[in-house]
């Protein structure tokens, strides 16, 4: 009587722990397919492996996302350490040709430089507006 208590609370140690770390339905799985032969394996060698081969997938899976968020965040600081295009060069009716650039002042100049911020339908006007305080 005493074997058979010792020998329920030592399957009671072993499974609880087991229990505990994954889902009651995928350990119940598991121990029908260990338990039915056709793994080709005893059973307390067919729950190692197959725990084993859980623990490594996982791992995997773990090792993959951490080189994906590596990988955007190397992306990320590349991106913001190229240089940025050179802006557009503009050259419409409004403005005159470069020989005859009137003098802007500096605010004229960042209002001026301003406008390739706008749409491209918008910009045509904003140059003539600031050209139109040249004097």
């Amino acid at each position: 009587m005493k074997k058979l208590i010792v020998l329920a609370i030592l399957g009671l140690a072993t499974t609880l722990p087991a229990l505990a770390q994954r889902d009651p339905d995928t350990y119940e799985h598991d121990r029908r397919y260990c338990a039915s032969g056709r793994s080709g394996v005893d059973f307390n060698t067919c729950m190692w492996r197959v725990q084993r081969d859980r623990e490594e997938r996982y791992e995997r899976r773990e090792q993959r996302a951490y080189e994906r968020e590596q990988r955007r965040d190397y992306d990320r600081r590349e991106r913001w350490a190229e240089q940025p295009p050179p802006p557009p060069a503009y050259r419409q009716w409004d403005t005159p040709p470069p020989g005859e650039q009137p003098r802007l002042s500096d605010m004229q100049q960042r209002a001026l430089d301003n406008c390739n911020l706008l749409a491209p339908r918008d910009q045509p006007r904003c140059r003539a507006t600031v050209m139109s305080t040249v004097r």
